[in-house]
């Protein structure tokens, strides 16, 4: 007699993740470096990764911690179709979490949908305009006794000419909505003022511009605390703004003007998680103050010039680990802040580096940046996107060529939120409705919190 064996399947032990709730998550813009990275991050975490670009091809659609990368229409230029898009994509993959990378924030927080704005890692809509507009948010740190330069809303021609001291001061004159170096002029005694070049149907800022040390943080808040936190110095830039060149730092300051606003949006009722990131400058003394009781050494100054509502180049700080990850979707125990020893690098960047004027310091110095820390594209795991690198910067340039833009106008040009007159108008009547009700939402939630304090004492 013989028997025959049943094949029987081997189970597969299922693999243990580091996050309790893998989740499905879609990322905003797969085009910038930064998008992978985070991908990279989340997978290893054990969440899904999707990512949704008006582009064809971009730097993370190669790669294999993205499970499926959709094309949608461009929000610049349609809006409606683009949250169609995403909206679909919610439905149809069971998305249970949004990310915004760069201004798509600001289109999908505008949406009637509900699907959209339960997913979207981002605060109410009013307080995304309060930070992402440079005049009101300049206002609400000055009101809440945090520093900013000296500041001056331009609504005219005029407004420009009777700046305070023009012969005297430098100014940074830009529009209130805007990002990166985008528009920006430096005004300089004695120069011609650029009034000819002026787009006067937008609303600009004069900012007292500062010399010193320049900082980029970013920062996950929940519930009014510190999540998450990473901090670096603009270093290496391929424009002078756009920063390549990422090494993590510690600043006492800068995280205590973080918690401040963190504070501040949670005595106004601001609940949940979402993203900030600041733009620093921290004014070096250069020589003593005379007072009446003689030389007095001057003061370092520490201000913010803008604030924006979501993903910044500080999430490569992360680069590798598992801990902002868990951040963003698990509920952590306690603030994680990029390790000190931190580096990272846009490799094509660096090579970018301008040197014609510089001298042998400077480009050792740059040599040894280049040679000391890893790009943040190339993964041994993930060798795709690198190997892409060459067709994707082809493609690129020849788009900048063909719609005669510089390479990161370009890359922001299709996802910007550039609003029309009339669109305009209904946020400046938001940022107004906002300006009355903040301070006194914030006043009654401190006059709770500092009654429930007192009532602890007593008990």
């Amino acid at each position: 007699m013989t028997f025959t064996c049943v094949p029987v399947t081997k189970l597969r032990k299922k693999r243990r993740t580091p996050t309790k709730r893998p989740q499905n998550i879609l990322l905003t813009n797969g085009r910038f470096p930064v998008t992978l990275d985070l991908a990279r991050q989340l997978k290893k975490c054990g969440h899904t990764v999707y990512v949704i670009d008006c582009m064809h091809y971009h730097v993370a659609k190669f790669s294999n911690a993205v499970r499926q990368s959709f094309r949608a229409p461009a929000p610049h230029d349609d809006e409606a179709g683009y949250r169609k898009s995403v909206s679909e994509i919610i439905r149809k993959y069971n998305i249970h979490l949004i990310i915004p990378m760069h201004e798509e924030i600001i289109h999908l927080a505008r949406s009637n949908d509900a699907e959209i704005l339960n997913q979207l890692l981002a605060p109410p809509k009013q307080i995304i305009f309060r930070l992402h507009n440079k005049w009101e948010f300049s206002q609400w740190m000055s009101k809440i006794r945090l520093g900013v330069p000296k500041h001056y809303l331009c609504e005219s021609l005029e407004d420009i000419k009777n700046l305070p001291n023009l012969d005297k001061v430098e100014y940074a004159l830009k529009p209130v909505f805007g990002r990166a170096s985008q528009s920006v002029y430096h005004l300089k005694p004695g120069k011609e003022l650029p009034l000819e070049e002026l787009d006067m149907k937008k609303r600009w800022i004069a900012q007292e511009w500062i010399y010193g040390e320049r900082y980029c943080s970013y920062s996950v808040i929940r519930d009014g605390i510190v999540a998450a936190f990473s901090l670096y110095k603009v270093l290496e830039t391929i424009d002078g703004s756009s920063c390549v060149y990422f090494k993590s730092v510690e600043h006492r300051g800068i995280f205590e003007y973080v918690t401040n606003v963190a504070t501040e949006l949670r005595l106004e009722g601001v609940r949940g998680a979402f993203q900030l990131a600041f733009d620093f400058i921290e004014e070096s003394p250069s020589e003593n103050k005379n007072t009446i009781e003689g030389p007095k050494p001057a003061e370092t100054r520490l201000v913010s010039i803008e604030c924006n509502p979501r993903s910044t180049s500080g999430i490569h700080l992360f680069a590798g680990k598992t801990d902002l990850g868990l951040c963003l979707t698990d509920d952590p125990s306690k603030t994680v802040v990029a390790h000190p020893k931190a580096k990272r690098q846009v490799f094509p960047g660096m090579m970018m580096w301008e040197h014609s004027d510089a001298s042998v310091k400077q480009w050792l110095r740059h040599m040894g940046r280049l040679m000391g820390s890893k790009d943040v594209v190339f993964s041994v795991k993930d060798l795709l996107p690198t190997l892409m690198q060459p067709f994707l910067l082809t493609s690129y340039y020849e788009i900048c060529r063909e719609k005669k833009l510089k390479l990161p106008n370009m890359f922001q040009l299709d996802v910007t939120w550039e609003p029309g007159s009339e669109e305009l108008e209904k946020v400046y009547e938001l940022a107004r409705e906002d300006r009355k009700g903040w301070e006194q939402r914030r006043g009654g939630k401190k006059s709770m919190l500092e009654g429930e304090a007192g009532l602890m004492k007593v008990i």
